[in-house]
């Protein structure tokens, strides 16, 4: 599908019809998604300058991605779809080729701020006016959604660390009472079955984490190769927005850094209460055989068949043998109470 937006009472707006003969003088941006190719062939007609194929955009080399076409800039970034939608989060390219009149974008996914651009426009319509001032808006609210999921994503890493860390009692100090807050069991943390929940979680923000990694990072190098190219031709206002752009990126890069460093701890230390749970385990069942360890002894030396045996003709034998094994079992269960063993 082929969309072609230029200004129109000031505010840059979609145009009804696209000619396939020629591209109308007003036009800054031409927006390609989910392209056939003879629509391909049209936009490379009308512009003159190569649209890269599917194939081309997910090639990951440098200068596959990043190259001049004819006097056009070729630049392709990776952004990050899925989530507005609630589907698994997956990464998608998306191409800019810019040429000094006019932006052409290709992309084969519909991410959000590309559904969110037509009211951005409306908000401040004097920024809108050239075509690399439509490229640095567009790469604005890519940059300002992958913000808006790193706060989601640290939001989501503060509630599994506070499932993992935290108490179900929260005393209130302020008002001098205990109050209750419950986590989702009523032990100190998680059960087991619930850390294995919270590492199955702790594995999808990673790979979350890793995706808006990769975005940033090729967004990072495609606004280098812009300001490259753009040189002294560059003015200004679009300078100082892409030096803001530049802070955003670093800024966001850093975030999601300290974001995998968090995600590498709480699994570390998960995986450690995973142990000390199963450690426990064993524990009890140690004890316990401790515990019917010496009963045990004492039932076998009744069970033997001697022909002295002075308790089998006794009247409180067979009680006696029952006392005496709880005694045996009672007695180490109490030592080791008094030792810190339980």
């Amino acid at each position: 599908m082929i969309t072609a937006f230029a200004v129109q009472e000031g505010v840059l707006g979609p145009l009804a019809s696209l000619s396939p003969e020629a591209l109308p003088n007003d036009v800054l941006w031409v927006d390609l998604h989910n392209p056939t190719r003879d629509e391909e062939i049209a936009v490379e007609r009308l512009l003159g300058v190569g649209v890269p194929t599917r194939e081309e955009m997910a090639e990951i080399e440098e200068s596959s991605r990043l190259y001049e076409d004819r006097g056009a800039m070729v630049m392709t970034a990776v952004v990050v779809t899925g989530i507005a939608e609630h589907r698994r989060p997956s990464t998608a390219e998306v191409t800019f080729v810019l040429t000094p009149k006019t932006l052409v974008t290709v992309r084969y996914t519909d991410p959000l701020p590309f559904r969110t651009f037509a009211a951005k426009c409306r908000r401040d319509p004097g920024a809108h006016d050239r075509s690399e001032l439509v490229f640095l808006s567009l790469v604005e609210n890519i940059v300002n959604r992958l913000a808006d999921i790193l706060e989601e994503t640290d939001a989501q890493l503060d509630a599994l660390s506070e499932r993992v860390f935290e108490s179900d009692g929260a005393v209130d100090e302020k008002a001098g009472a205990s109050k209750t807050r419950s986590i989702g069991h009523t032990s100190g943390r998680p059960a087991r079955a619930d850390l294995q929940a919270v590492v199955k979680s702790l594995g999808r923000t990673n790979s979350l984490v890793g995706k808006l990694r990769e975005s940033l990072l090729s967004i990072g190098r495609m606004l280098a190769y812009f300001r490259q190219g753009m040189g002294d031709r560059l003015k200004d206002g679009a300078r100082a927005r892409l030096r803001t752009l530049d802070r955003d990126v670093a800024s966001l890069t850093e975030y999601d850094t300290q974001l995998s460093s968090e995600i590498g701890f709480l699994l570390e230390a998960t995986f450690g209460l995973i142990g000390i749970e199963q450690n426990n385990i064993i524990k009890v069942f140690s004890i316990a055989a401790v515990l019917f360890l010496p009963p045990t002894l004492v039932g076998t030396v009744y069970g033997m068949n001697f022909e002295h045996m002075p308790e089998l003709h006794w009247l409180f034998g067979y009680p006696f043998a029952l006392v005496l094994m709880v005694a045996s079992a009672v007695s180490p269960y109490y030592w080791f109470k008094q030792r810190g063993w339980l």
